[in-house]
């Protein structure tokens, strides 16, 4: 029996290695690790001087309202982002309505915790009709997104590394595109 309990991403890739070990297939679990460290390198480098850091907003849960948590705020990060709540250090934790207006959030990104874009669609108008929501930055300038959290943020896998692809696309769509793969995410306003 192997335990799994990542925070980061760095961790996912160690466990990947560690079930490779345990299983006999060092060689694919290398070879798989590299490609998926290689992607990672790539959106950090192209972010790292950037000049400004949008504020990211993400939301695993509408109710109760939810930041992302584990690996979540670490992505944020390399993809370019500045996290309005949470960080590499902490867990998923509630938040309130006027904290979310007060971070006045440049990117909205809807993920529910599991559950696909349909799914995290569904959530929109329970926030889209709270007081405040249309002044929000991320509403005004049509950076509103729901992402497949179940394929791309929630598990700890290798498609997190596709996840970290499409929320640099979000953030940065002036550095990165073509990397949302279809039915990956949507955006909730404007084309």
């Amino acid at each position: 029996m192997i335990s799994l309990d990542p925070q980061y991403v760095g961790d996912v890739l160690e466990d990947i290695r560690r079930v490779g070990q345990a299983t006999g297939a060092e060689a694919e679990a290398e070879r798989i690790t590299l490609e998926m460290q290689q992607r990672i390198d790539n959106i950090a480098a192209k972010t790292a001087d950037i000049a400004h850091r949008p504020r990211v907003l993400h939301l695993e849960w509408v109710d109760p309202l939810m930041c992302g948590g584990h690996w979540v705020p670490e992505m944020v990060e390399m993809a370019g982002g500045e996290n309005c709540f949470g960080d590499k250090e902490t867990g998923s934790f509630r938040l309130e309505w006027d904290e979310v207006v007060a971070s006045q959030p440049e990117v909205i990104i809807f993920m529910p915790c599991g559950f696909d874009v349909k799914r995290g669609l569904e959530d929109v108008p329970l926030l889209s009709e709270k007081a405040e929501w249309a002044s929000l930055p991320a509403v005004k300038n049509n950076r509103v997104y729901a992402i497949d959290a179940g394929a791309y943020t929630s598990r700890s896998g290798p498609r997190l590394v596709a996840g970290l692809e499409i929320m640099a696309e979000m953030i940065h769509p002036e550095l990165f595109s073509g990397l949302i793969p279809e039915a990956g995410a949507a955006r909730i306003y404007g084309a």
